[in-house]
């Protein structure tokens, strides 16, 4: 017999949101397995524990960010029209979960290195964007692994910039001045809107 979905759904949004208000280290199986109104032993029939729990929630929504990023890719000609799109979805999303963008911050530490150029992975997908753009003229012969840094960390930091309540929401009022920030980092042509 399968494990009910509604109580593993339950079990991993209050993971989340614990995590995110107590911290990892500060969010114990006891306070996960009482907000989600589940006893431990149902936590532990859908998750061997927190280490992997954390594990699985990051990797099932960082690979969600690739494959909206991936689709994103495919559907623009131009390196400038498709950082500016994906800048606008991953701002989106986060303006429709904030929590979830939150958790991402605090647990890349501990399962970033986990996660494998060739699985579906958010930094590889915008590494290989870098490269095609510097392959295909559209922006200057440059360190496409210090650009790609460059610009995720000015796409996450504004998600940063919320949660300390230096920005507010929509997060995504921002996206084209960030978009623009990002190609100019790259030396693109910035677009005339």
């Amino acid at each position: 017999m399968g494990r009910p979905p509604l109580k593993k759904k339950s079990i991993e949004r209050s993971a989340l949101e614990l995590f995110v208000e107590k911290g990892v280290d500060g969010t114990s199986i006891r306070d996960i397995a009482s907000r989600a109104g589940v006893t431990e032993g149902a936590l532990y029939r859908h998750h061997e524990g927190k280490d992997e729990l954390i594990r699985a929630l990051f990797i099932d929504h960082f690979q969600r960010f690739a494959e909206l990023i991936a689709a994103t890719q495919g559907a623009h000609k131009s390196f400038a029209e498709t950082i500016t799109k994906l800048v606008e979805v991953f701002f989106t999303l986060h303006d429709e979960d904030p929590p979830v963008f939150e958790f991402i911050m605090v647990a890349r530490h501990r399962v970033l290195d986990e996660v494998r150029a060739d699985e579906k992975n958010l930094v590889e997908l915008v590494y290989r964007l870098v490269k095609d753009a510097i392959k295909n003229g559209e922006i200057p012969e440059q360190n496409p692994d210090l650009l790609t840094e460059l610009m995720i960390g000015m796409v996450l930091q504004t998600t940063v910039g919320v949660r300390y309540q230096r920005l507010k929401l929509p997060l995504a009022k921002h996206a084209k001045a960030v978009a623009r920030a990002c190609l100019a980092a790259a030396g693109a042509k910035l677009p005339r809107n």
